[in-house]
């Protein structure tokens, strides 16, 4: 894959922030070196920041028939996490989910965990270290949110480098293969230790009578131009360099990934970036920022292929902007005039309360991450490993 190295960048503290780039060619290993374009010089390098770079997939009660053109579409050299919040009764659409994920190993032989975000296993070895992510269940409560920061206990337990996220709902596999190819070759491309790489879809639809592809997402457009309004009011420069504020489609080190606070529910995705931003631009001269001397290096990159997914409705966008909104207006980023304006672009909306304060995790330091995972493997009766 040829990607355009960013030709510009903006700092914040010690946060570079890259401006959007494209994929140039889909496929180009062993391509020759073409000035402005970065790709991985051979196949076996592919390989190698593949096999270190867990690929989850996060799912609740999708369709089985795009859930499994997702993992098919995934290579087979990443370790397969997926985390699944579906539904168990009346009908058992998470054991259904297991049968495909049995098949796909018994035909590819590739490496997959598929756990339940439910798994009393999980809940009970979690709980001492998180308390607020366990509901009145006494489970680890729904929410994308919970899944991500579960995900990352368990590529940190499988020792991998880097962990990248793909949607359960997309149509269209060669999307998801090119997501993949991207984290690869620009995790590769980045010198930096503490780095995150987000995909910005170049065009947008979703499945109903008919088919309209928009250049952004509706919740992005909203809350990326929040965010690049709450930057610019910090920094008194104005800036839009913020383009993907709700990237489901996104990958980090571990070693990123084990520093950043975590958002329940949707607004996960925004979180990530205040997260980043509050301990590494705000909290440097206190200390926050762990990364330090390093920078981290966010990378925005435009796919080619168009996201086609399911559509949920006009609430489900709603909510979105909703919690991810949540995020920055509670955050140590926004001031008076920042929260205004959110409070504006609630309005609009018809939203006329503050947001409320989102449910925040840390990674838990003292949790030995490899005992976890082999627990779960040993012990539940719900979670399932293949090639582990």
């Amino acid at each position: 894959m040829y990607v355009s190295y960013p030709t510009r960048f903006e700092t914040y503290g010690a946060v570079k922030i890259f401006e959007l780039t494209k994929v140039r060619s889909l496929l180009a290993v062993n391509g020759e070196w073409k000035p402005g374009l970065y790709n991985i010089p051979d196949f076996r390098e592919l390989e190698k920041i593949a096999e270190t770079t867990a690929i989850v997939v996060p799912v609740r009660d999708e369709d089985l028939m795009v859930f499994e053109g997702v993992l098919m579409a995934i290579p087979v050299y990443s370790p397969l996490i997926v985390i699944s919040a579906s539904t168990q009764h009346p009908l058992n659409i998470y054991s259904i989910e297991i049968d495909l994920v049995k098949t796909l190993y018994r035909v590819t032989g590739r490496p997959v965990i598929m756990v339940h975000q439910r798994d009393p296993i999980i809940a009970e070895e979690i709980k001492e270290y998180l308390p607020g992510i366990i509901d009145e269940d006494g489970l680890v409560r729904y929410g994308k949110g919970e899944a991500v920061l579960l995900s990352v206990l368990l590529a940190d337990g499988l020792k991998t480098k880097n962990i990248g996220f793909i949607d359960a709902d997309n149509y269209i596999p060669g999307a998801v293969l090119e997501y993949t190819l991207i984290y690869y070759t620009t995790l590769n491309m980045s010198e930096s230790d503490y780095k995150m790489v987000r995909v910005s879809w170049g065009y947008k639809a979703w499945s109903s009578s008919e088919l309209y592809f928009r250049r952004s997402g509706r919740a992005s457009i909203v809350v990326n131009n929040v965010l690049n309004k709450v930057l610019s009011f910090k920094r008194r420069a104005e800036t839009d360099i913020i383009k993907t504020s709700n990237s489901g489609e996104h990958a980090m080190s571990i070693q990123l990934a084990k520093e950043l606070t975590y958002a329940s529910e949707y607004g996960i995705e925004t979180q990530e970036l205040v997260s980043i931003l509050e301990s590494c631009y705000l909290g440097i001269d206190e200390n926050k920022c762990k990364a330090l001397p390093q920078n981290i290096e966010i990378y925005q990159v435009e796919s080619r292929n168009p996201h086609i997914h399911t559509e949920k409705g006009e609430s489900h966008v709603v909510n979105m902007i909703i919690e991810s909104l949540a995020t920055i207006y509670h955050s140590k980023l926004v001031d008076e005039k920042g929260k205004t304006l959110i409070l504006s672009a609630l309005r609009e909306l018809a939203y006329e309360a503050e947001p409320p304060p989102p449910l925040r995790y840390e990674i838990p330091r003292n949790l030995n991450t490899k005992n976890f995972l082999d627990r779960i493997i040993s012990e539940s009766k719900m979670s399932i490993a293949y090639g582990i």
